[in-house]
């Protein structure tokens, strides 16, 4: 009963926030709360069981500022139902007839962070990322996006994708993703580098090194004019040196999983 009430609430506050923009005008606003059976980033397993994200993104002529956050459910982490990560976004997009270009900024918090042995609090800094985006309107609409830590840790991380969408109603799709992650050695030193210190653990790689891959099928189904509610499954996998370190680290490292299959449930409102 209490996650319900905890979901119940966090829409109703997601609306909340959503409905007074409406009247500025050409504005676009997008509220969503998302049901994940693991929160998986980047291919590292961060909470192995139930959580809650909501969302919500304001678009103002290309321009886009973003909250996000997530919440666990249980004290696998040492809390529950607090917001233990919140994401602050502000960037620009413009549109093409054949591409697509984004950059911005992403600023990452971690209030609530406790230690899961012994429920004590944990001082985690927050840190800001630069992105850049460009994607191709062709087929499998391939993308590329950039992120470059300036903060924390001084690494970069780039992501290729591709996609591809099969309508199977006038009201649903069947999408599938595909994509493969390549981390800079700031990056590996900055995620992973703690957990090298086992004498069976390589070396963490001089130059980059791909880190992960992950595959999701996703299918949107619009209830109502500004509804859509998407169900959705993931494979990720870490990969090369990465995925060695958090093998050998003996449930240290992001919960001893290097490999994750979860599911998500998105309801999402759009104005």
């Amino acid at each position: 009963m209490k996650k319900l009430i905890m979901t119940a609430l966090t829409g109703l506050v997601l609306v909340a926030m959503a409905t007074p923009v409406l009247a500025l005008g050409p504005v676009d606003v997008n509220a969503e709360l998302g049901l994940h059976s693991k929160y998986v980033w980047l291919g590292m397993v961060t909470t192995p069981d139930m959580v809650l994200q909501p969302a919500v993104d304001v678009n103002l002529f290309g321009f886009t500022a973003g909250f996000w956050g997530n919440m666990d459910t249980n004290d696998v982490n040492g809390q529950e139902s607090e917001f233990n990560e919140i994401d602050w976004t502000l960037g620009y997009e413009m549109n093409l007839p054949f591409l697509n270009f984004g950059t911005g900024f992403i600023h990452y918090r971690f209030p609530n962070t406790m230690n899961p042995l012994d429920g004590t609090p944990i001082a985690t800094p927050s840190t800001t990322e630069l992105y850049l985006h460009a994607s191709a309107n062709v087929i499998l609409s391939p993308s590329l996006t950039f992120y470059q830590d300036i903060d924390e840790i001084k690494g970069g991380y780039w992501e290729a994708s591709v996609s591809h969408g099969l309508p199977l109603s006038p009201v649903a799709n069947l999408d599938m993703e595909a994509g493969l992650g390549l981390g800079s050695k700031g990056y590996i030193e900055g995620y992973f580098g703690e957990h090298t210190i086992l004498p069976a653990v390589p070396e963490v790689p001089g130059n980059a090194s791909l880190t992960d891959a992950y595959l999701t099928a996703s299918m949107p189904y619009s209830l109502a004019l500004f509804f859509t509610i998407t169900p959705s499954v993931t494979y990720t996998t870490l990969m090369s040196d990465v995925k060695d370190i958090v093998d050998l680290a003996d449930g240290e490292a992001y919960h001893g999983e290097s490999d994750a299959f979860f599911w998500s449930l998105t309801g999402t409102f759009t104005f």
